[in-house]
């Protein structure tokens, strides 16, 4: 394989690790907010905290969507998902073996 190969292959393994990233906090960053919403009294601050997580929402539907289209995250084929788990977790094995 050739350096060009290795250089795009390298760079779609880091979009999808930034990614996946970026999902993980997306989620908490809902969970945060609804949880928020739930706890306070003033209508005002409700409506705020509403609002917020309703854009929480949206990023995190934005970022699944791009990860989707871009074969990071196999959201409706649970086995092409957990097979494409299997690999990431066998290249970091072998990352730390190296």
């Amino acid at each position: 394989m050739g350096i060009t190969e290795n250089l795009k292959r390298a760079s779609k393994q880091r979009d999808e690790l930034i990614a996946t990233d970026l999902l993980v906090t997306a989620k908490s960053v809902v969970r945060a907010y609804a949880v928020a919403v739930t706890e306070t009294a003033t209508p005002e601050v409700r409506k705020v905290l509403v609002n917020q997580l309703n854009q929480a929402i949206e990023d995190h539907a934005e970022i699944a969507e791009y990860m989707i289209k871009h074969d990071m995250y196999m959201a409706y084929d649970i086995e092409k998902q957990l097979k494409h788990d299997k690999e990431k977790v066998e290249k970091a094995e072998q990352l730390i073996k190296d």
